[in-house]
């Protein structure tokens, strides 16, 4: 009875180690982001009126990736013509004026509000595709 509780408690010691190991080896941030990431930031994106299947972010620099210029929408079955917008929030900055679905997709420009290069801390996303 004695040698159980003993293989018990050993058994159970291990489970709680492997547990725990396992829980603080998990895996974090990586290096490796592609160049249409944000690194050290997350931007929620909203869309009305269509499927949009992904998001692409262009910058005005490239090193630091703080200043976005440039947006490229990508849709799932929507038609060519469709006009876009989009519109930021969270920053500060301009305004991005989007083309029209083309082969689904819409390629958003950046238009300065004074003279910076791009919109600066963007958090949040809304397009409209109508």
């Amino acid at each position: 009875m004695r040698k159980s509780s003993k293989l018990i408690t050993a058994v159970a010691v291990a489970g709680l180690a492997f547990a725990g190991g396992t829980a603080l080896t998990g895996t974090g941030l990586a290096t490796t982001a592609g160049d249409t990431q944000f690194i050290g930031g997350q931007v929620s994106q909203s869309v009305t009126g269509a499927t949009l299947s992904a998001v692409n972010y262009g910058f005005a620099d490239a090193e630091a990736k703080t200043q976005v210029n440039s947006i490229t929408l990508t849709f799932t079955d929507t038609a060519d013509g469709v006009a876009v917008t989009a519109v930021p929030s969270g920053g500060t900055g301009g305004t991005f004026n989007c083309g029209v679905v083309t082969a689904g997709v819409s390629e958003c420009t950046y238009t300065a509000a004074a003279t910076e290069a791009g919109y600066t801390d963007l958090s949040s996303l809304a397009v409209t595709a109508s």
